[in-house]
């Protein structure tokens, strides 16, 4: 415990040191004409009698401003707005500014706001959306893929090169998608994606996106509703409700009390081809089983999501909240048929029709989250408490009939998980920028129960208990040309397994880290650019972790591995941002990188894959440019990339001599992504999107052929501020969209195609009713272990 306790000493003393100098701090509020806040205003702090800049700021959500320096002139300027310049000998402290319109920049602000301004800002590629085309792009989900920095894989937002990022609005962590799906575009004011987050935003946080929003009053009572109605193509008949999410708050003299009510009902289906098998060493030669043929999936997931919460803004240094979430996924089941022929070294030897049901009658998780935020004097401090518990049953049948061996198989498994997290960020300005301090301790306790029928699939029951401690420091200043930010965090894991059946696989280790971050941001006229190096990790998830035995066929079992080390990532990258085109290059080194691997099982051919450790280091590279000009109505925003991984790793093939051969994938994923959107008259959008995706290697698996993605849409606007809104799309037209892969385990592989019967229409409706900004300030602790769980 002394770790701890000296590591928590030392991250808040530095916190809150003071700096004595000759440098002043200045601090205000800007308004506009009307004594509103005003947001991105460029504060800056300039010396005689050349008037050049010492440092400067912009403003925040509230209209605040913060810097330290030494200088003769504060100068204030927004475009739209007359460039306010008054005397350092004239501040005083809690100074107010309020800008003045200026009419002829005002009429040219007016003319070109149709196109999203795109530019990099510190460490972030910004776009505004208030004023732009995608302003009426439906809700926040629709707009993230239309933007700069962002693409959409096999239907999931990814930042360029980053993978999945974690969601910011208004400094509120975004939880669930409930929250971007009822957060319609146009309450959106601008969008940062941010390719290389510092040291505050923990170990394995890869990128973020953080959404600023038009401000509201909204006092009194409020209320957002968006609902979705799909209806699937092609042999699939249904056409139900897919998804709602109702946003309540009634805000009252400084207090807000909210709550939210998200419904889900979503249906899965796939159709593939599979041709796979294993090969294993027999006295006479070698032995080949394959089992050809198809497979019909259906899965069907629903359930309910209540949130219940207050705020109060006690004044402007000081608010805290809490809220509690339960999800309850009530509908939870699918089925699998598999129709395939088998073979032993060319001759067919029996025929195998097996039906896979499953059911998860219990999937509930209970969450809450406390926070406080406020300012003492120039001291700024977020503290955040969450707790998580969860429990999920499940159940499976599968029931082979075949000519020779027939199997009734039954399992089942009771999972259960409890998080309990802590985090304290402090800030303080220090010289010409601010320096951040934190601590985060996270404690997750788990477990399962698993049982299984099969004789030869032994059954298991094991514990899981982590404990993480985390301190970071991080300090950013400006300069007249720029920015830069560097910081270093620490994570200290504590990892218990615990086999209560056999405890001589028991485990206990410990990881220490160290996460340095670097980012370094100027402008040079219209060029601006970003450089960045950041050091990230990734845990397994909890369900890689498990020593379970899941039964797949005759041929192969999946299990996965309680000794998994955690991925360690080191990234360099570079934006640069000129007019309308961005360009996006990345490198990234991995050491530890998750894959899954094969080896025997037994005698007769059957094959284990197995989640664990690629042991050479990952190597990857990406490179993409975007450009997002506006030509009159039409607004497109091309994106084409190169995206590149050099791996490799030894596989078991008895086929070959010595008995492993060595394996390296490195074809590279070509993409070219044109999204189309046209702005008319009365609130009218259409946009016609289209993707494509060239064959390429990730990990161990082989995409063998390109993917097509063609989808449009059509918006409509309604009543006063665009309240009411109508959105109608189409997607995957040309039903291109089908997975072909294969993978080579060495002993065991597979070639299959995956078609899931994308193409559909859903028709979306959103209804907002007197909008409010939420106030809560929670960011949440633990996020790393929440999503792992």
């Amino acid at each position: 415990m002394n770790i701890y306790r000296n590591l928590t000493v030392a991250v808040f003393a530095l916190a809150t040191l003071g700096f004595q100098a000759m440098a002043q701090t200045f601090t205000g509020i800007i308004n506009d004409e009307n004594g509103a806040p005003m947001e991105f205003a460029t504060v800056a702090l300039c010396t005689l009698p050349d008037t050049s800049a010492v440092t400067g700021t912009v403003t925040d959500i509230d209209g605040k401003f913060e810097m330290t320096g030494q200088g003769d002139l504060i100068q204030v300027s927004m475009i739209g707005y007359r460039t306010t310049v008054l005397p350092v000998s004239s501040y005083s402290d809690g100074l107010v500014i309020r800008m003045r319109q200026d009419s002829q920049m005002l009429e040219e602000a007016v003319v070109s706001a149709s196109l999203p301004k795109t530019e990099l800002k510190g460490d972030a590629v910004v776009t505004n959306i208030a004023g732009s085309v995608l302003q009426h792009s439906g809700n926040a989900l629709d707009v993230l893929g239309k933007i700069p920095g962002m693409i959409s894989k096999d239907g999931n937002l990814e930042v360029i090169g980053r993978g999945a990022p974690l969601y910011y609005i208004n400094g509120r962590k975004v939880t669930d998608n409930s929250d971007l799906r009822n957060l319609m575009s146009e309450d959106i004011k601008s969008i940062d994606v941010v390719s290389n987050p510092g040291a505050a935003y923990g170990g394995e946080v890869r990128a973020v996106v953080r959404i600023r929003t038009i401000k509201h009053q909204g006092d009194g009572f409020s209320f957002a509703l968006t609902s979705q109605a799909r209806q699937h193509l092609y042999n699939c008949k249904d056409f139900e409700p897919s998804w709602s999410v109702l946003d309540l708050n009634y805000r009252k003299k400084g207090w807000d009390f909210f709550g939210k009510l998200v419904y889900w009902n979503q249906r899965g289906y796939q159709i593939s081809d599979i041709y796979g098998g294993t090969v294993v060493a027999k006295d006479y030669g070698i032995k080949t089983n394959v089992q050809e043929g198809d497979l019909d999936y259906r899965g069907h997931n629903g359930g309910f999501q209540y949130v219940a919460g207050a705020n109060w803004q006690i004044n402007d240094d000081h608010s805290l909240g809490a809220k509690v979430e339960l999800s309850d996924n009530n509908i939870g089941n699918s089925r699998l048929i598999m129709d395939d022929d088998v073979f032993t070294d060319g001759v067919k030897i029996d025929h195998v029709y097996a039906v896979n049901d499953s059911n998860d009658p219990t999937n509930r998780n209970w969450s809450g989250n406390l926070y406080y935020d406020g300012n003492i004097q120039k001291l700024h401090i977020n503290f955040n408490a969450d707790f998580v518990s969860g429990r999920n049953d499940r159940s499976t049948v599968v029931n082979e009939t075949s000519w020779a061996t027939p199997a009734y198989i039954e399992s089942g498994s009771v999972s259960k998980t409890d998080m309990g997290a802590g985090k304290l960020i402090l800030s303080h300005p220090i010289w010409k920028g601010t320096l951040q301090a934190g601590a985060e301790e996270t404690y997750v306790y788990g477990g399962q129960v698993y049982n299984i029928t099969k004789i030869e699939i032994p059954s298991s029951d094991f514990n899981i208990r982590e404990n993480t401690v985390a301190g970071f420091l991080e300090y950013g200043f400006g300069l007249p040309f720029g920015q830069i930010s560097a910081g270093i965090r620490y994570e200290h894991v504590n990892y218990d397994y615990m086999d209560n059946l056999d405890s001589r696989n028991n485990l206990n280790r410990v990881q220490n880290n160290w996460f340095p971050s670097f980012s370094f941001s100027a402008k040079a006229g219209q060029v601006g650019f970003n450089l960045g190096y950041t050091g990230k990790t990734v845990r397994p998830r909890y369900s890689q972790l498990t020593s379970e035995i899941t039964y797949d066929n005759r041929f192969t079992y999946q299990t996965g591995d309680p000794k998994m080390l955690n991925e360690i990532q080191r990234t360099l990258s570079l934006n640069v941002n000129w007019k309308f085109l961005t360009f996006t290059g990345m490198y990234e080194n991995v050491q530890n990188s998750f894959y899954q691997k094969a080896y025997p099982w037994n005698d007769d051919g059957v094959a284990m894959i197995q989640y664990a450790n690629v042991k050479d280091p990952l190597n990857k590279l990406c490179f993409y440019l975007n450009a997002s000009p506006t030509i009159g109505v039409w607004h497109p925003n091309y994106t084409i990339g190169i995206e590149q991984q050099f791996f490799k790793t030894a596989v078991i093939d008895p086929r070959v001599e010595g008995g492993t051969r060595n394996i390296d994938l490195d074809a590279p994923m070509y993409l070219v992504q044109a999204n189309n959107a046209f702005r008319f008259k009365h609130g009218w959008v259409l946009e016609a999107d289209y993707q494509y995706v060239s064959p390429f290697n990730q990990l161990i698996a082989e995409i063998e052929k390109p993917m097509h993605n063609l989808s449009m849409a059509v918006g409509k606007s309604f009543l006063k501020n665009d309240a009411l809104n109508f959105r109608l799309t189409f997607s995957d037209i040309l039903n291109r969209n089908v997975i072909y892969f294969r993978t080579d385990y060495g002993n065991c592989f597979v070639r299959q195609s995956n078609d899931r019967f994308s193409p559909c229409i859903q028709l979306q409706i959103s209804y907002r009713f007197n909008s409010a900004d939420s106030k809560y300030k929670g960011t949440g602790a633990g996020q790393s272990a929440k999503n792992r769980m």
